[in-house]
Order: structure tokens, then sequence, then C-alpha cells
């Protein structure tokens, strides 16, 4: 489990304020075999990772789950994004914001990359100034292409195609959903979790919240015989 990666938790302890939020009721399924014999499972949803402001605004958001590695470095960029949006300067931060998003969509489509902030031990002056830097150029870190899970050691035998599974979706995340978000939140600027989460999981998850079937209505009931009964 991604978020028992000890290295994973003790970061997002020592440099967030973790919040757990479910935006709808678990999904339960029930399979009567007869005779005494039923199983009862919860449904596998999606999960989003918000990074927000001390205000409560979003900054970013993480879509899906990720390998330990990946996931643990985009959370210290997210670290560095709220310093960059909160240092000051002639910009405004929702400004700043929006540059930010704006940027990453255009690295994404472009160069399959996303464009990675540094900080350097100098002046806030100075350190602003090497972010702007960084963003203007538009180019995608080349860091990015290195990233990987050695330190937190290689999957058994048998979670190897689990392993290779969630690499995969790793990589769709980082590139086409992250792509979707930073359009998404170019446009919307700073607001609350809740004023973008039905979208996200709609049109980047394809979940959507307000389906009571979970997008499975046409799988579950196309050849029942009864559909008036189903209901």
């Amino acid at each position: 489990m991604l978020f028992s990666e000890t290295k994973v938790a003790n970061f997002i302890n020592r440099a967030f304020e973790p919040v757990w939020e479910s935006v709808r009721p678990v999904p339960l399924i029930r399979i009567d075999f007869g005779n005494g014999n039923v199983i009862t499972r919860t449904l596998h949803g999606n999960i989003a990772t918000y990074v927000c402001t001390a205000d409560a605004q979003v900054l970013d958001i993480l879509p899906g789950i990720y390998t330990p590695g990946t996931y643990l470095n985009r959370l210290r960029q997210f670290s560095l994004l709220a310093q960059y949006v909160d240092q000051g300067g002639k910009q405004p931060r929702e400004a700043r914001l929006r540059d930010y998003h704006h940027v990453q969509a255009q690295s994404l489509m472009k160069y399959k990359l996303p464009v990675l902030l540094t900080a350097e031990p100098v002046g806030k002056r100075a350190i602003e100034n090497r972010l702007k830097k960084v963003f203007l150029a538009g180019r995608p870190n080349e860091e990015a292409r290195s990233e990987t899970n050695e330190t937190f050691g290689l999957p058994s035998t048998e979670d190897l195609a689990n392993w290779k599974a969630l690499a995969e979706d790793t990589r769709i995340n980082e590139t086409v959903r992250r792509q979707q978000i930073h359009e998404i939140l170019g446009k919307s600027g700073l607001v609350r979790p809740a004023a973008v989460t039905k979208q996200l999981y709609k049109e980047v998850l394809h979940a959507d919240l307000d389906d009571p079937y979970l997008g499975l209505g046409n799988l579950l009931f196309a050849n029942y015989p009864f559909p008036d009964q189903t209901r």
C-alpha cells in the first residue's frame, strides 16, 4: 500500500497536514450463490491527492495511485510549489499559479515530461528569479526521466505483474491525466477542492460521482431480462 511506505508516510507527516476525505459512500457488491453462500465485497474506487494552501485553495492534484518513488518526488515538488506561489513579489499568487499550470500543460503536451521546480540556497530574490527562469524556459528537467523506485526495493516475483500495471498507471497519470489536471486548474485558478472534484473524477479518472452505478450500468443491465426490476 502506497501510504504505508515509511518514506512516503514520514514525508507527508513532516511536510503537510494530511486529511482523508471520502467523496461518496463506498460501493458494495453482494453476490448470493444460494444455500446461505453470500459474498459481500467493496468495489475498488479511485483516489486523488490534493495539495492545498493553508486557506484550503488547491495548488495541484495527483490522480490515482503511483509507484512510491514517483509519488514521493511529486510530493517534494508540491512542497516547492507551495513556497513558489507564496514567496511574494510583484506577481499575485493566483497569477503565479496559473502560469505554473500553463507551462506544465504545454511541457507535457510537447515533451511528455513535467517542468521541475528547483531551489538554491541563495537569497529570496535570487530564488524567485531562478524559479521564474525554469518556468519561462518551458523545457522539462531531464531529472524527470531518471526517476526510479530503487530505494523502495524491488517487488517480489508474485507481485511483479501488479508492479508493472502500477508502473503503467503511473506513466498515464504523469502524462495524459496530469496534462488534463493542469488545463483544468490553469482555467480555474485558486479554488477549493469541492469546486473541481466532480469534474476531476468524471473527466480525468472516468468515475462520474453522480452516476449511482459508476459507469457500470450498461454492463450490469444490458442483458438483464427484467430491467424494470433492477432500479
